[in-house]
Order: structure tokens, then C-alpha cells, then sequence
């Protein structure tokens, strides 16, 4: 039967029992294609062959390779949301604009025009999207579902390096006119230094302070590993505050419930707070990180901290700390004097 969502069409039908779907793209031409793709399906049924076996001889579709894929990010324990977000992506934007042939018959410059439809997009986002499809294409070349990867020669543009703003004073302005819920979870980023969103900020659990010990237990999903950051003897003193009206075993919390997400609610805090300069919640985790660097930490114990896997991912924080540079070049003697 032929669908469509937003702009793109595509036939889904059931096949053995379980529900099939092929994605055609937008536009009058897609809805032909899909118009031809279902009668073949129902001239198919009414001769009696195997869609699959037919399928098998002209080899396996962009869209067949993910829902293989996804159904190995479960089967490997990858998190609901990461799973969730793969879906969405595939649905709604990789499988919709890919081009409608076999994985063995893509080239290079058909995935050069795949992603000129993502022009309009930030880079990192345009990264992020190529980097999917080549997981993908790499999954199906591992497990020999596919012969060779059609972006093996694919190189990733350089991203700009962003230029993080936020200081110590600012964030403070922010806490100011965030909700409770929202200042507490920005307090609670700053002085952890946790990834912000679910992976780590909005997963963390009272079951992971330590009180005795004055730390916490952090799990990194991004690296699979964990961590323990100290904490300081002011802000052990909030979190058990905090742990005494909590409801939830979260320790962020909105009326008793884990929170999702505080993408909106920190974008409003910052409007109220007048903050007039590109600002990310992620920016906490980076104010963090230069803050000590800033003030003579060691960056070795600082990369720890963080959870990153290189310390040279932490020393691209010491660019950010314009003051550290001024008194470096500060030392240097008055050479007209010597």
C-alpha cells in the first residue's frame, strides 16, 4: 500500500508475516516509482514467488541495510534513545533521499549527491549524517551482507573550530533566571563536568554519590567506561541537601519525575539572562574543563576528569583561555633592557 510522510513517499506492505517498507523519495517521480514498485509486489503475490528470494538476486536496498543495522544496535545493547534517534534519522531523512538501487550498484558520486541534500545543514551535522551512513555500510561489509563500503574514499570536511563564550559570571546569570529544576541540573554540570543530556548529566543516580568518600561514579556511554570525579566539600554539602528532598532516584528531577531533556528550558534562561553571544548547554562542560586549566590544574587529572579517551582532546580546551596566553607572554623579559 502507498503512503506518504511529509513530502516522501513509499510502499509498505507484509511479507511472511512481518511488515516490509521501501522509501522512493519526493516529487511526482518518487510516487510513480512507488505506484510501479506495488504493482510488482501484487503481480509477485498473484504468481506466487518469493519476494525475498527476488529481492536476494538484485541485492540488498539502503533501507533493508538499516533496519538490519538497527536491529543490531538492540541486539548489542546500544541505548533506547541512540536507537530511537537512529530510527527517526533513517525514516524520515537517510533512506528517503538515498538513491533507489541496490547497495552493490551505489557509487561514490551517487553518495557526493546524497550528501549535497544536507548543504543547508551545519557541518558538524553534515559529519554527523555521513558518519552514520558509513557505520552503516561498514556494518553491512563486516557481516558480509554487502561486498564493499560505497564511501571507503569518503573524507570528512574539517569542522570550524567553535568559539566557546560562556564564563564563570555569565553561567551565573543563567542560574539566576532558570527554573529550579534547570539551575540545579546547570550546578550539578559545572561542578561534575558530566556530559550534558541523557547519556550522562540526565542519567546520573543518588546510588552513584559516594558520601563518605566525597565522589561520584560517572558512566560514560560514549566510551563505555567508568569514571570517578571527587567532589568538592561546598557542593557534597548541596547534594545532600538535595538527596533529602529528593523524590526519584534521579539526581536531576522536575515535580518527582527524571527529566528529559533542557535544551528549551536553558535557551529561555538565557534569553531572560540577556546572554547575547551563540551559547550551548554542552558550553558547561567546556567552562569546567578551562576553568581549571585556567587556574593551574594538571592536564593530566583534568582529561580524567572529563572521561576523554586522549589527552590531547582535553589540550584543545587551553586555546579558550586567552588570560593563560596573556600571562605566559607576560614572562618574557623587556629584551631592549638586557
Amino acid at each position: 500500500m502507498i503512503r506518504q510522510k511529509g513530502n516522501s513517499w513509499f510502499v509498505r506492505w507484509r511479507e511472511n508475516g512481518a511488515q516490509k517498507q521501501k522509501h522512493f523519495g519526493i516529487g511526482p517521480d518518487a510516487k510513480l516509482k512507488a505506484e510501479l514498485y506495488e504493482s510488482e509486489i501484487k503481480l509477485a503475490k498473484k504468481r506466487g514467488e518469493d519476494l525475498a528470494q527476488k529481492r536476494h538476486r538484485q541485492g540488498l536496498f539502503f533501507n533493508e541495510l538499516g533496519q538490519l543495522y538497527v536491529d543490531n544496535l538492540r541486539a548489542t545493547g546500544r541505548s533506547e534513545n541512540h536507537i530511537k534517534n537512529m530510527v527517526t534519522l533513517l525514516n524520515n531523512v537517510f533512506v528517503p533521499l538515498m538513491p533507489d538501487r541496490p547497495v552493490a550498484e551505489l557509487t561514490f558520486e551517487h553518495l557526493l549527491t546524497f550528501a549535497g541534500e544536507f548543504s543547508g545543514r551545519a557541518q558538524s551535522t553534515r559529519n554527523r549524517y555521513m558518519d552514520y551512513i558509513n557505520a552503516i555500510f561498514n556494518f553491512g561489509v563486516a557481516h558480509k551482507l554487502i561486498t564493499e563500503n560505497p564511501m571507503a574514499n569518503w573524507k570528512k570536511t574539517r569542522e570550524a573550530k567553535r568559539d566557546v563564550q560562556l564564563t564563570v559570571e555569565d553561567l551565573g546569570r543563567i542560574i539566576q533566571q532558570a527554573d529550579p529544576h534547570l539551575a540545579w541540573a546547570l550546578e550539578v554540570s559545572f561542578n561534575l563536568g558530566v556530559r550534558t543530556g541523557e547519556s550522562e548529566l540526565l542519567a546520573l543516580q543518588w546510588r552513584q554519590v559516594d558520601f563518605d568518600r566525597s565522589e561520584i561514579k560517572v558512566y560514560a556511554p560514549k566510551t563505555k567506561t567508568w569514571r570517578i570525579i571527587p567532589i568538592n566539600p561546598e557542593f557534597l554539602e548541596r547534594l545532600r541537601a538535595k538527596n533529602a528532598a529528593s523524590v526519584s532516584s534521579s539526581i536531576v528531577e522536575y515535580k518527582g519525575k527524571p527529566v528529559k531533556s533542557l535544551r528549551r528550558s536553558f535557551r529561555g534562561a538565557c534569553d531572560k539572562a540577556r546572554i547575547d553571544y551563540p551559547v550551548r548547554f554542552y558550553d558547561v562542560r567546556h567552562l569546567f574543563c578551562s576553568t581549571m586549566l585556567s587556574k593551574g590544574a594538571g592536564l593530566p587529572a583534568v582529561s580524567e576528569l572529563m572521561g576523554h579517551g586522549n589527552i590531547k582532546i582535553t589540550n584543545s580546551y587551553v586555546h579558550t583561555q586567552q588570560i593563560e596566553k596573556t600571562r605566559a607572554v607576560g614572562l618574557l623579559p623587556n629584551i631592549t633592557s638586557v
